[in-house]
Order: C-alpha cells, then structure tokens, then sequence
C-alpha cells in the first residue's frame, strides 16, 4: 500500500497526477493555486508534466505502442514529477490556507491551527444544562448562547471553571466567590461525580468561562444552577 504522499505504484501514481492537476486547472476565482500560494509558473508546469505523464502511461499500458525505451521514459519522468512536485506539496500542507478538500486532494495532513487566547477579560455568561444519569453523576453542558443546542467553548477561551456546594432546601447559597470548592474542565461538556453518600441531597453550582493561563481575565458567574442529586 502506498503511504507516500506521491503514491508509488504507476496505477495510483497516475490517479494522484490525473486528481491534482484537474484540482489545479479547475476555473474558479481565486483557483487553488492562488489561494494555496502557488506561483502560475509552477500551475502551469504542474499542467505539462502532467499531461505528458498521462500520454506515456497510457502508450505504456497499450501492447500496440509500448516499448522498452517509453517504459523507461515514464520511470524517468515519473521521477522528475515527484522532485517538482514535492516540495510544493509541502507548502501547500504548510499553508494557513489549506482546508479538508486540499489535504484529501494531495494527501496530506494539516497541522492544527494554533488556538487564539484573548487577553481582554471576558464578558460573556456561561450557560448549563445538567442531567443526572444515575449513580450521583451528573453531565454538565455548557455553551455561550442561551438558545444553543450544542454545547461548546466560547470562542477564545480554553476552559469551564465551576464553584458547587452540596447542601438541601435549607441551605443558604454563598455567591460563588465565596465557594471553596472549585473545578476547571477543557471540554464543554463534562461529568461530575458527586458521590453516592450525597444522594437526595442539592447540588448549587455556579458557571463561568475561563483561560488556563490567564485565570484574572475569567467572566462573570452565571447564575446558581439547583439539581437534586440522583
């Protein structure tokens, strides 16, 4: 199986030539070529030698016209694609630019784009929904859009912090400032175990957005969410 970007076997090869250069060619504004940051120098040759591969293999593959100094020729040219062609694949993978349909066009693997952390305190809320799903764990889904149907970050923020306590109706609820009991999580949704011994009881827990490497730009809390523990 071929694992290279350029595959190596003649077959694959010339359906990996045949993809890319109908990807390059394609008349689109910007072309792919533009917005990957390929010169029309390169395009364009990626076009000839291209199209003069495809004729060879297919003289190749015909008994009527194949020969021994043609089959050569293919092995040769079938070389000088991949040492024009790689270095530019390499720039396309390297390119801020590159999307799914490039990385599946020319076989690569894009690297994941840096995060961006603020750095100005934040104001939006954090919104919940909890659901207890037995055995006194609760799942917790967090999003910054109250009508949201899919729990997410809020963009540029890396972190879910939550202050709780486990009291019953009687409990006065502190501010969530006040709390001791404190958790941070990566992910949007998450699940807290809240231990059997604390079945019946009420869980008070407060919401908010938060950066692992910047804690004093955290946002407000959201209001005290109650959920009897099951």
């Amino acid at each position: 199986m071929d694992r290279s970007r350029i595959p190596l076997t003649h077959a694959n090869f010339i359906d990996f030539v045949k993809q890319t250069n109908a990807y390059l060619q394609a008349a689109i504004t910007p072309t792919h070529g533009e917005r990957l940051g390929l010169s029309t120098s390169e395009v364009s040759k990626w076009n000839t030698k291209s199209l003069s591969l495809i004729n060879l293999y297919e003289k190749k593959n015909d008994p009527n016209t194949r020969t021994s100094p043609l089959v050569n020729q293919f092995k040769t040219d079938m070389k000088g694609f991949r040492n024009f062609a790689q270095p530019v694949i390499n720039r396309i993978a390297a390119s801020t630019n590159a999307n799914d349909a490039d990385a599946a066009t020319f076989h690569i693997t894009l690297h994941p784009k840096t995060r961006t952390i603020r750095s100005t305190i934040i104001k939006e809320l954090c919104y919940a929904i909890i659901v207890m799903i037995g055995g006194c764990k609760a799942i917790c889904k967090c999003r910054s859009i109250l009508s949201g149907k899919r729990a997410s970050l809020l963009p540029d923020c890396d972190m879910v912090e939550v202050a709780y306590i486990i009291g019953d109706k009687e409990t006065k609820v502190p501010n969530a400032d006040s709390i001791d009991k404190r958790m941070r999580f990566s992910k949007a949704t998450f699940m807290l175990d809240l231990g059997t011994i604390n079945a019946g009881k009420i869980l008070y827990i407060y919401f908010r957005w938060t950066i692992s490497t910047h804690p004093d730009l955290a946002g407000p809390w959201s209001k005290v969410y109650r959920v009897i523990i099951a």
